[in-house]
This record gives C-alpha cells, structure tokens and sequence, in this order.
C-alpha cells in the first residue's frame, strides 16, 4: 500500500525546490519564477478558451515581450534580456505545464530572431531584433510547404534576382503565428545558376504579393494563427537576404537545433501537467477512500510516468547547456526532441486511462495536452526524422 506521507503535496513541492536550487542558478530560477506568476495570471477558462476557440492571443504575447520573454537569450543591445537558453528552457517548459495560450508563439518568436542574430546584417538586427524584442513586431518561420517539410532539399518557393530587388513565388504551410506575424523567415529556391540554391529572406508582412493562405482548424496546437502563407511575385528588397546566396540550408538548420531543444522544454512541462494532473486525481481519491482495488498497479504505472517525464527533462537540460556552452548539437537536440515530445504523449495517454473518463474534462488539460503532444511529435522535423538524423550522426 501506498504511505499517505509519500503522497503529500508539500513535502513533493518542497523535495522539487531543493532540486531545483541544485541544478539552477538563482539568475535562471528567477526567470522561471517570472513565468510562473506570469502564466498564474491567465485564467483557466481564458486557457480553454484559446484551445476551443483557434484565437491567438497576441495582447499575451506583447505582455509577455514587455517582461523580458520574447527576446531572453539575446543581449541587451538589440533589447533582449542577456539570458541563456536553460532559462529559456525553464519558462517553456512551465508555460506548457500550465498550456498557456502564447507557448509555441513565443517559442517560434524567438527561433526566428536566432538567424538575424547569427547571419543578419547591423541594420537587420537593429530593425528586426529591437521590434521583436519589445512585441512590436511578432516573427514566424516560413520553411514547411505542401510538398516538402522535413526535407529541405524538397522545397519549391523560388526566388529571382531581379537586380535590386527578388521576387518570390510558392506557398508555405502549416506556419505557426503565420496569420499574425509581422515578419517571417522564409526559405527558397534562387534560381539563376546552374543548379538552384536554397535562399533564406526576411519578408515582411506588407511585401507587394505577400498574402494569407488558407487558416488551420487543426486537431492539437490551436490558437497559433496558423495557416498558408503565399508568395505571389512577392517584391523584397535586397536588403533582406538573410545570409549569403545558397546558406539557407545553414541558416535553417542552425536555428532549428536550438528551436527543437525549445520544443523539448515545452513537451517536458506537457508531461509534467498531465502527471501533476493525473497525481492530483489519484491523490484524491485514495485520501477519500475511493482508490479501487489496484491502487498498487496505479502506484506503479504513476512512478514510470515519473521517471519518464525525468529523463526527458534531464536530456533537455542537457541539450539547453551545450547551446549556452557554445557547443550547440544537432545530435543532442534531436534526442531531446524525440525523448521529450514521445514521452509528453506516452504521459498524457497513460494518465487518461489511469483515471477515466475524468481525464478529459478539459479543466485537467490532459486532453489538450494529449493534443498538443502528438503535434510535437511532428512539427520542426518529425521524430522518424530526427531519429535518422541521430543515426546518420552515428554511422558518420
């Protein structure tokens, strides 16, 4: 039988505070506590709502720029926060704990400012990272089409020099933030040499042939605005190549290492709610004296859960300081993807069937996380992908 003590809230809350302190520094776990109050500040019903509603929420999203999260990793100069990666990490994984409605937004936001940091010219970075930092201008990445989506050698948007000025013609889909951005990071094919290049351009949202596609009303990852984009002999300045002619393969990729150890944060603080959740519900019924006949099997089934949902964290963490460290692995990365994204599914399918139909009650979030997990299992290079990309690695 399960000691009662073991099942006492603040004695957990309590163990997990002192681990914290022995992981985190005080500089990063004040940015995880700024996350905290922040996301303690939105009501429950306001979280369902964003899910049943499809609407992003972009009065939350400069909120949360004006306290320093929409630039975190970046340095004051360009109006970010001087933060690192980890603590980037921290606040996404409590924002997918509690499903707070700018998650993926923010998380995309900042993925896109990481290629302007890197490649960008001065007055790119001053324009595009000062305005992104503040929530004046909201960034979406524009690599996945109809046709192509983990494989960028796929991809068909082109792009012409045209002398002072490209143009650029094709569709991408499934962009999250796309139908609310201001400016995107998008990926193509120049044409013009004898074999085409893959391109990378700032485009921004008022570009002559710059248009809105079909809108998304999709089964998980709801109110992210995202939709097709579509470029019609879209006009864009010289002055918005992003990096030289034939990098955006580079510039893609680079970016998209740090955006996955992202999405493993947040697919972490997926699982972590849905355990907490699922704890919670056990915890009740077992104080009331309504635990059922085996609560040792749910015991066992609730402590797995636990360590799965740990050794996703530890990976990510992992991952999260090798950037900060300046020894960014696409390797690690993908691995903490896989890990993290699998087991945020794993947790919160196991969790609705630990406690029945009670877990999907929308309040619990469970389902919604449920959702959302099985996404992230797809977008930003599926897990079938990021699994051969960690073998390729292997066999080199």
């Amino acid at each position: 039988m399960i000691n009662k003590d073991a099942l006492d809230k603040s004695t957990l809350e309590k163990e997990a505070l002192q681990n914290q302190f022995g992981k985190f520094t005080s500089a990063q776990l004040k940015w995880l506590d700024k996350a905290k109050v922040f996301a303690k500040r939105i009501p429950l019903a306001e979280v369902m709502a964003s899910d049943s509603e499809n609407v992003f929420r972009k009065d939350l999203f400069q909120a949360a720029c004006k306290e320093g999260l929409g630039a975190l990793p970046f340095p004051a100069e360009y109006g970010g926060a001087g933060g690192d990666y980890l603590s980037f990490s921290l606040v996404n994984e409590e924002f997918g704990r509690t499903c707070v409605p700018i998650m993926s937004s923010l998380g995309v936001h900042v993925l896109c400012q990481e290629p302007i940091y890197r490649f960008g010219t001065a007055e790119q970075k001053q324009k595009y990272l000062t305005k992104a930092s503040s929530g004046e201008y909201l960034g979406a990445f524009g690599l996945t089409e109809p046709n192509a989506g983990s494989d960028t050698a796929a991809i068909e948007t082109t792009a012409k020099d045209m002398g002072d000025h490209y143009v650029l013609n094709g569709t991408k889909t499934f962009i999250t933030s796309g139908a609310s951005a201001d400016f995107y990071i998008v990926m193509a094919k120049l044409l013009g040499g004898e074999k085409a290049q893959i391109t990378s351009f700032i485009v921004e949202r008022d570009f002559p042939g710059f248009s809105i596609g079909q809108k998304f009303d999709m089964l998980g990852m709801r109110g992210y605005s995202t939709c097709e984009i579509v470029f019609d002999d879209c006009k864009v300045p010289k002055a918005n190549l992003l990096g030289a002619h034939g990098e955006g393969r580079k510039v893609a990729l680079s970016s998209l290492a740090k955006g996955r150890v992202t999405i493993a944060a947040q697919s972490i603080g997926w699982a972590q709610g849905a355990l907490d959740a699922c704890t919670e519900t056990l915890r009740r019924a077992y104080l009331d004296g309504h635990c059922g006949a085996d609560l040792n099997g749910q015991a066992l089934a609730l402590g797995n859960l636990a360590v799965l949902t740990e050794s996703a964290r530890v990976l990510t963490y992992q991952a999260a300081r090798l950037i900060d460290a300046g020894e960014t692995s696409v390797t690690i990365a993908a691995m903490a993807k896989t890990q993290a994204t699998d087991v945020a599914m794993q947790v919160s399918t196991q969790a609705m069937s630990l406690i029945g139909i009670e877990g999907l009650k929308p309040n619990l979030l469970i389902e919604r996380i449920f959702r959302d997990a099985k996404a992230g299992q797809i977008y930003e290079g599926t897990n079938q992908i990021q699994r051969m990309l960690i073998a390729r690695d292997l066999l080199k």
